[in-house]
């Protein structure tokens, strides 16, 4: 019972969150792509954002952030990702298992692609 009550509690909590995410275009703006990279290392991760056009934003402690868009169909903003690895870099082909965070069910899973930079343009 405290499970399924948790669960419930966590559902309400993630909903206003989730109606607030922003979108792909308004978390890059002012923002220009670099050049594709294979890893990035998990360690400096702080936080990542999942788009409903199925990629992930990755905000770096020290940035620069990077966008991943592997493809998933599955993938949304109100749904969970998970990888194993076994270092501290989050690679190209890495797999991604997509779950409903309330329910706990699965959604598939995919290979991330590549990491493309996203460092803020310095004004003049």
């Amino acid at each position: 019972m405290r499970i399924l009550t948790l669960t419930a509690l966590l559902s309400l909590a993630a909903t206003p969150l989730a109606a607030r995410a922003p979108s792909q275009e308004q978390a890059l703006a002012g923002r220009t792509p670099g050049s594709p990279t294979s890893c990035i290392t998990q360690s400096r991760i702080g936080d990542t954002t999942i788009f409903d056009s199925g990629a992930i934003l990755y905000r770096m402690k020290a940035g620069p952030d990077y966008i991943n868009a592997p493809g998933c169909p599955n993938l949304r903003h109100d749904r969970t990702i998970v990888s194993r690895t076994y270092s501290d870099q989050l690679c190209r082909g890495d797999i991604l298992t997509i779950v409903d965070p309330p329910s706990g069910m699965g959604y598939g899973a995919c290979p991330l692609a590549d990491f493309v930079p996203y460092a803020r343009m310095k004004k003049r």
